[in-house]
């Protein structure tokens, strides 16, 4: 009889707070990794009690578009009642299953949801080129499933009123209460922690989603409190004006024979890739050439990287030169001289968007793309026949340019088994069972699947180079290998790229043919700035270089005392004994402490004095941030 009064039961008109409280809880169980990341060693100390308010507050918080949509509809008609339901629901599903990838996003890669990430969902080809397996897909649709149907309970525990009937008013009193109170919680003892310095709230507060800052600096000098000294942070500003590139316009000397181009760029080869045993063929063609032993890509991720290649600028003019389309001055000579233009990838011109910005200008037509269906390393072979048969067939009265992009070297690192070098490999790649506790105990596995990914690579490169000799071309044709960035495997903390700016994420190889030049190994720094820079000057070009790059001649031999890279949403400056990352987008971004050339973290002193002598170079890297913009550069210290 309980059962059957239990089943009539009215649904409870107050339900809509029961729904919020048991989604907080779902919440609490989905995002508790926030908390152990922001505080992984807790204690019984200040940030142990930042985090405990700063996880309450922000929880609470990532409620509101819920809370926002049920106090929207609440007028509706009883008529209309179950579009509330619906809409209140849905929400639910999408906050949590955001804050859940967040999670999955953060604990691998040390960044939120960002527009970087919302770029990748957005952008055709975006998601494709995170190289993602059909047990991925799988693992995010039961996600999905799973966070439907727990919400789908709670909504009908509230409805029936089977834990109770909140008073409205009363509880949005007491909600308003607490969240103000942990919101002053929080903000107070990070407040204090910026005076002091303190880094595990500073430093861990990174952990949570849309985290703001609450500075009492003004305030504390007001009252005669000295802050503690801290390192100079460099910001930058950068406005939406009209580009400058060149500053000048281009001059060129006429070139009676314009030499052939080819560049092959692999998706994240790493400088160690190159060696006799991963990659033979490119060992032994590096043997008779040029190879430059500490070669630096210009970014940590493919824009970057691709951008600084062709255009010898930072990555941070990405935005501006795609939004006004505006192609490399290395293509416009190109296509200037008549070039006949063979472009592949084996991922999408659309993302990274290379259709707006490196091939701007070039014709569609001439623009190769492998089918999308096939895996990442049938299409690398597939454009390599096709690179194959257009230096078959070209038009032999014609100088050629060939652009061609592998992915095969791209996460989840692709290969045909038959020819994998390490058979004992990991095989397969599930992004949401990765953590980075299992792969800082043996990545060794996956290292072995990239490395078999790389080798497969260089039997497609193997083709070419064979090719070439068969036709007689490396006479006449400038040949330029290398990785668009590179991969880490946990050596300093992380795997993968876009991320920071170690070793293992920016060093790439580059070995160079440039018919007439004696082989040698280039022991001295150089970076993907300094690409279209040589090439320019080999098709003529006699501006100053200041004209239209940062970088220079690969065989310039002075002295060089930085290097330049971009990511997202930062530079870095790279000199012999420094490493300081310098961030160039506002919001949600904090300054980065310096290390050494090796990724070591420095000791305060050091860093200090470091930071001091580097003080021109950085401040070069600045102004130089606007060079081709009309752009004002401004900075502040911190």
């Amino acid at each position: 009889m309980r059962l059957l009064q239990l089943q009539k039961r009215a649904p409870c008109p107050n339900w809509f707070f029961t729904f919020l409280l048991l989604s907080w809880l779902h919440q609490l169980v989905l995002t508790g990794g926030f908390f152990a990341l922001g505080q992984p060693a807790p204690a019984w100390n200040l940030a142990t009690l930042f985090h405990l308010a700063a996880s309450g507050f922000y929880s609470l918080l990532y409620l509101l578009p819920m809370a926002l949509t049920g106090f929207a509809l609440r007028g509706l008609t009883h008529s209309h009642h179950l579009l509330k339901i619906v809409a209140v629901y849905a929400i639910s599903v999408i906050v949590l299953l955001l804050l859940r990838m967040d999670l999955l996003v953060y604990e691998l890669y040390a960044f939120h949801f960002n527009g970087f990430v919302w770029n990748l969902i957005l952008t055709p080809g975006g998601i494709d080129s995170l190289g993602s397996s059909a047990s991925t897909l799988l693992s995010i649709a039961l996600l999905v499933a799973q966070i439907m149907l727990v919400q789908a309970i709670a909504l009908f525990i509230s409805r029936r009123g089977l834990l109770t009937c909140w008073r409205r008013n009363r509880s949005l009193g007491w909600a308003t209460v607490l969240m103000t109170s942990l919101f002053l919680v929080q903000g107070t003892f990070y407040g204090i922690s910026d005076l002091r310095q303190y880094g595990p709230v500073l430093d861990g507060s990174k952990a949570y989603p849309l985290f703001q800052r609450v500075r009492f600096r003004s305030l504390a000098e007001h009252f005669g409190y000295e802050q503690e000294q801290q390192d100079n942070t460099h910001q930058l500003e950068q406005s939406q004006a009209a580009l400058h590139y060149p500053l000048n316009p281009p001059a060129y000397t006429e070139v009676e024979t314009p030499p052939n181009i080819i560049m092959l760029v692999a998706e994240s080869l790493r400088q160690d890739q190159l060696s006799p045993v991963t990659m033979p063929n490119t060992w032994r063609f590096s043997e008779h050439n040029l190879r430059f032993d500490q070669h630096y890509s210009s970014g940590n991720g493919t824009r970057e990287a691709l951008f600084g290649l062709f255009y010898g600028l930072y990555g941070s003019y990405w935005e501006q030169f795609m939004h006004a389309r505006q192609s490399p001055l290395l293509m416009d000579r190109i296509e200037q001289l008549g070039y006949e233009l063979d472009i592949r990838t084996s991922a999408t011109f659309t993302y990274p968007e290379f259709d707006k910005t490196l091939f701007a200008a070039v014709p569609a037509a001439v623009m190769h793309t492998a089918d999308e269906t096939m895996p990442p390393w049938q299409r690398d072979e597939e454009n390599m026949d096709g690179l194959l048969q257009f230096l078959q067939q070209r038009d032999r009265q014609r100088p050629f340019m060939s652009f061609y992009f592998l992915e095969s070297t791209h996460a989840g690192y692709s290969f045909p088994a038959s020819s994998a070098l390490h058979k004992d490999y990991q095989q397969d790649i599930d992004y949401m069972k990765l953590r980075k506790e299992g792969l800082a105990i043996d990545a060794q596995p996956l290292l072995n699947r990239y490395r078999n990914a790389g080798h497969w690579i260089d039997e497609q490169l193997g083709r070419l180079y064979a090719e070439l000799e068969l036709q007689g071309l490396l006479d006449s044709t400038i040949v330029i290998v290398t990785g668009d960035h590179g991969e880490e495997f946990m050596e300093k903390g992380a795997w993968g790229h876009n991320s920071t700016f170690v070793a293992e994420q920016v060093r790439v190889p580059l070995v160079v043919h440039i018919p007439g030049q004696t082989a040698a190994v280039i022991d001295r720094p150089t970076s993907h700035l300094d690409i279209a820079t040589t090439l320019l000057q080999q098709l003529g070009l006699t501006n100053a270089v200041d004209d239209y790059s940062l970088g220079r001649s690969l065989f310039d031999a002075s002295h060089r005392d930085h290097l330049v890279l971009s990511d997202w949403h930062s530079i870095g400056i790279v000199t012999p004994t420094l490493k300081y990352r310098i961030p160039y987008l506002q919001s949600g971004v904090d300054s980065w402490p310096p290390t050494n050339a090796s990724d070591q973290l420095l000791p305060a002193d050091n860093a200090a004095a470091e930071l001091k002598r580097a003080q021109p170079l950085i401040l070069h890297a600045m102004r130089n941030f606007t060079r081709y913009t009309a752009a004002r550069v401004s900075t502040r210290q911190q």
